[in-house]
């Protein structure tokens, strides 16, 4: 009979997932790109129960804070609920003030307490707010970010998006290195919803790959939450493409603009050709270790052929993408026209954008 601690044939991974979002007056003007972004996230979820089916089981905590005269600070309004069980959320009213760290410290306890004998049980944490900590009067900074630090000790995963403060300074005292950083706008809250739901679905797919491995070798509670440390260390990988692409590892792709006749002779045309396999009368399409898109025909035409390369990133996610800021040089075209054709790249992991790309699209990355 195996030992308490260790893996044993069918045993499936208990991921708790864990929403906690700011319902202070700040967010008012984002309300509905916050109900759409949780509703994304809790049908990814489902996703990722229906795929992994036979590795995973999946049970969701969503809590909500602001101080108002009514009702609770913190309210946890889904608890430890199976997926499958959840329905749509809708209410969300956003006033009041920011008890920050009473409600991270609040849920985090609680959830930790309800799964802390569970050797396969792990915690996934998202913290959404759009303004400092001003109101809590139970946990300070020091109690929150010690209690994020042993959890993630424990192999939990972290992750925090804000607006209209210095995310990364205050995710950093938080204990929490993945941050989102996202315009104060529906369009940044919707990228960031996007983003984050791409992060948990790779998340799902390195647990599932995980569990998979450990039917045929037992592990231990400590490298069970060793392996569950280094996915929170991978949670959001890094997409921004360098100014400058000198080289490309094995699986790295080179995104370029192209005119049509497929003449690769200047700017990161010239560099596909030279360095990365680009086809001189190629115009389009995947070539060695490039991808071409045709930039000097019709907006339409350009809007279609990035359509095409999307697609084709969907279907390739053993590659990464680097794209670079097609269409802004001799085609004439600004960031702020290119961007929002990639919008539907934000959920894809395997896809890197021009920084000036991410800033157009709500992100400041």
């Amino acid at each position: 009979m195996a030992t308490p601690d260790k893996q044993t044939a069918g045993t499936k991974a208990h991921i708790y997932n864990l929403i906690i979002i700011d319902e202070s007056g700040s967010m008012s003007s984002l309300t509905q790109a916050t109900i759409n972004g949780v509703n994304g996230t809790i049908q990814s979820i489902r996703d990722a129960q229906a795929k992994h089916a036979d590795t995973q089981e999946h049970y969701l905590t969503l809590v909500t804070f602001d101080t108002t005269s009514y009702r609770p600070p913190v309210r946890i309004l889904i608890d430890r609920q199976p997926i499958t069980a959840v329905t749509e959320f809708k209410n969300y009213s956003p006033q009041g003030c920011t008890p920050l760290y009473d409600a991270v410290g609040i849920s985090l306890t609680e959830l930790h307490k309800a799964i802390a004998g569970d050797p396969d049980a792990s915690g996934v944490v998202t913290i959404v707010t759009d303004g400092y900590e001003n109101d809590s009067t139970e946990w300070d900074l020091a109690a929150v970010s010690a209690l994020i630090k042993r959890l993630t000790d424990e192999g939990w995963s972290f992750s925090y998006m804000g607006a209209d403060h210095d995310v990364k300074s205050v995710a950093f005292s938080l204990n929490i290195t993945n941050t989102v950083e996202f315009a104060h706008d529906e369009q940044g809250t919707g990228a960031s919803w996007a983003r984050e739901t791409s992060a948990r679905s790779n998340y799902y797919d390195s647990m599932a790959n995980i569990y998979c491995r450990m039917q045929s070798k037992p592990l231990s509670l400590g490298e069970k939450r060793s392996l569950r440390r280094s996915l929170n260390e991978q949670y959001y990988t890094e997409r921004v493409t360098p100014g400058l692409v000198k080289s490309l590892k094995q699986g790295e792709v080179f995104v370029f603009g192209s005119n049509g006749r497929g003449i690769h002779d200047g700017g990161a045309a010239a560099v596909a050709l030279r360095k990365f396999g680009a086809v001189m009368g190629q115009s389009d399409g995947p070539q060695g270790q490039s991808y071409a898109i045709p930039t000097t025909a019709t907006r339409a035409i350009l809007e279609q052929a990035v359509a095409r390369f999307t697609d084709y990133a969907k279907q390739h996610p053993e590659l990464h993408f680097y794209v670079t800021e097609i269409g802004c040089g001799k085609a004439g075209y600004t960031p702020a026209d290119i961007a929002p054709m990639f919008r539907d790249c934000i959920s894809l992991e395997n896809v890197s954008l021009p920084k000036s790309f991410w800033d157009v699209l709500g992100l400041k990355m």
